[in-house]
């Protein structure tokens, strides 16, 4: 599914349903904070992320409540800066690190934190990413769950775009339930 055809999807439920979740939705990127994300990752950005962010630059959430489905708030540049910026500071940035030799790694480096992934959301903490730097296997933009807490599992979709595809689908098949107190959740 292309891009604007998963926001339009997403935008249409998320007024009908959510309209307080709705209104987060910030603005397209500049152009200079575009910039300013690739370089924190040291490459260019893929093209379905950048379509997004031209279409929405994340959400304005400080309170935490209004995220946009499971307790995850979709971040934005400047946010996924700062994000890129602490954990480099908590984590390091060792491509060569030990840490986790015990795992046999083929798609994804089974590091602590790499320079090369850049989480696009957050829920506290854990959030998906984006794989800018994968092993062999791996495929450049594959979609990544990055826990606090341990070593980074396999892919969880081959790109930005299919991560997005995949939540328009849900929203566009109902596959969802609202709490009050707790916001959206997608039916797993």
């Amino acid at each position: 599914m292309d891009v604007d055809v998963a926001w339009d999807i997403i935008e249409r439920v998320l007024h009908d349903q959510l309209p307080a979740v709705s209104a987060t939705l910030r603005a397209p990127v500049s152009d200079d904070d575009l910039d300013r994300l690739s370089d924190t990752v040291g490459q260019p950005l893929p093209e379905d992320f950048v379509a997004s962010l031209r279409r929405h630059d994340g959400q304005n959430n400080p309170t935490g409540l209004l995220d946009l489905y499971d307790h995850l708030t979709l971040l934005s540049a400047e946010a996924m800066i700062e994000q890129a910026a602490m954990l480099a500071d908590a984590l390091g940035d060792d491509l060569d690190s030990e840490d986790y030799s015990w795992m046999t790694p083929d798609k994804v480096r089974t590091i602590p934190h790499c320079r090369g992934w850049l989480q696009f959301t957050a829920a506290e903490t854990d959030g998906y990413a984006l794989d800018l730097d994968p092993l062999p296997a791996g495929d450049r933009g594959q979609v990544i769950w990055l826990p606090i807490d341990g070593p980074t599992p396999e892919p969880e979709f081959g790109s930005y775009g299919a991560w997005l595809s995949a939540y328009a689908e849900k929203l566009a098949a109902g596959q969802f339930t609202i709490d009050d107190d707790q916001g959206l959740w997608l039916d797993h």
